[in-house]
This record gives structure tokens, sequence and C-alpha cells, in this order.
């Protein structure tokens, strides 16, 4: 039997939950400004404000360093990140892991839930690069997408953060059944995770083009779609392949005829990205080892 909320009462706790967040860091909103464009600011002045948030330096290398992003492991500072990465890079990664930190879920099985979305979150943002590559997206295209990619489902960590118990249940109802996450919310909660999502990034002040691909990437969409709103969320039902273990199948991706049109998609271009992302999201795994978390 499944749950039944009161979707008023819902609105409004989430509501009320928003506005209660705290600003975003001093150092995290300097270091977004520096790193806007590659003339804004020095390596030494990132690597500096960086390097005094021990949580934001220490999170930026064990990511850079991680088999996901194919280094080696031989970034050992700072600096290092900045140089080879570049500022789009690291601004994307300080970005994400920063805001999808704020949100943990106590109890063993809250955790476990939350690991399964930060999976879905790299499957998602590796298979948003691969799409973005095969496009030939530009530099700054190609960073969008990825942070789109990472935090499509910010609202989903945020949600099960605020409301445990029922919204744990309805992941675990969508992850055994071949409903979608999105579908269930609009059914149960009257909203769905996109919809918070963009509000989270409106409240922390986060640019409009990226607060408006998070709140709009679950659709319906217009004729006149925007590429990089359907790359997201093509990665994103991508990502669902990956993270529930299934096999790729086109006619599971279920892809609106503006997301193909916007795109010009091809069934191989999704496959490869799939295959892509599949091991991708592998790699990044080693972020989960022993429990904890990636950000």
């Amino acid at each position: 039997m499944s749950l039944q909320l009161n979707q008023q009462m819902v609105r409004d706790a989430l509501k009320g939950a928003v506005g209660q967040l705290p600003a975003l860091p001093n150092v995290l909103v300097r270091i977004l400004e520096l790193t806007e464009d590659s003339n804004s600011g020095s390596v030494a002045e990132i690597e500096t404000l960086i390097k005094s948030d021990q949580a934001i330096s220490s999170r930026l290398l064990r990511v850079v360093n991680s088999s996901y992003f194919g280094l080696g492991g031989k970034v050992a500072s700072v600096n290092q990140a900045v140089v080879i990465l570049g500022f789009q890079q690291v601004r994307s990664i300080v970005l994400s892991t920063s805001l999808l930190s704020n949100f943990g879920s106590p109890g063993e099985k809250h955790q476990e839930l939350q690991m399964r979305l930060w999976r879905h979150a790299f499957a998602t943002a590796s298979a948003a690069q691969y799409i973005g590559r095969k496009k030939r997206l530009g530099a700054k295209e190609m960073e969008f997408v990825f942070v789109g990619g990472l935090l499509q489902n910010i609202g989903c960590l945020f949600i099960l953060s605020v409301l445990s118990r029922s919204y744990s249940a309805l992941l675990c109802e969508a992850y055994n059944s071949s409903q979608r996450v999105v579908d269930i919310e609009n059914e149960r909660l009257g909203l769905n995770h996109s919809e918070v999502g963009g509000e989270i990034l409106a409240k922390w002040g986060l640019p409009e083009d990226l607060v408006s691909v998070i709140n709009s990437h679950e659709g319906p969409f217009d004729a006149e779609l925007d590429p990089l709103v359907a790359v997201v969320h093509c990665a994103d039902r991508i990502g669902d392949l990956v993270e529930r273990d299934q096999a790729f199948n086109l006619d599971m991706l279920d892809l609106a005829l503006p997301v193909w049109d916007s795109l010009s998609l091809d069934a191989e271009l999704l496959e490869e990205a799939w295959s892509q992302a599949k091991e991708k999201v592998d790699a990044a795994m080693e972020l989960f080892a022993n429990g904890d978390q990636a950000a």
C-alpha cells in the first residue's frame, strides 16, 4: 500500500526548509566569482581561497584523483588541480560537490539511498559530457552540462533530508518498479525534485540559466527546446539505466520528440553514452569506499 501524503503540507514543509537554508559560504562565493572566466583571477588567488577551506580543498583533491577523471592520482595540490583541469573544471567540481554535500540523511537505509542518488548524479554528468563532446559543445557549455548533470537530482537529496521516512519509501517504490521517480513524485507530492532543485539554486543565487536547466530538465518540453536542457534531460534518462544497472534500451529512455529534434540524436550515440557512463560511474564508486560520501 502506497503512503498517502498531504500535498499542501509537503509543499509547506519543503518551502519552509528551503527558506531556512544558510547562505553559501563566503569562500565558495568568492571562488565562483574568480573562476567565472580565465581573466577574473590568478591561479594563486584561487589556490589560496580553496586551501583556506579544508573541506573544499580535500573534497576537490579527492574527486580529481578518483578514477572518474582518469588522472592516475597524480594531482597532489590544489595548484596542480587548477593548472591541469583549468578554471572552469575546478569551478564545476567545487560548485557541484560543495552544494550536494549540504544534504545528508541519518540512518543506514537513508545513506544507501543517498549513495544511489550520488551514483545517478555521476552517471548523468558523465553521459552529459559524452553527448556534449559528440555534439561539439564549447568548453563553457561542456562544463555547464557537467554541472547540470551532477546537480539535476539535488532536489532528491534535499527532499530525502527533509522528509526522510516518506521520501525514502517513495524512492524504494520507484527503484523496485519500472516507474520513474519524477512520476511518483508528481502523483504523491504534487511537485517533483526538479522544481525543488530549481528553488534551492535560486535561493543560493546561482546563475539563472543553471536554475532554469535544473528546474526544467524533467519536462514537459516545447518544440523549441534549449539544446543544453536536452543534453541534461537525455543524460538523466541514461543515468536512470546506469543507476539501476539495466542494459541499454532505447524504448526505456522514452525521449520526447523535442529532445530528439534539438540534438539530432541517434541510437548509436545514446548507447555509447550509456556505455561511457556505466564505465565512469563504476570508477566514481571509489569515492564511496567504506561508506564515505563523495562530498
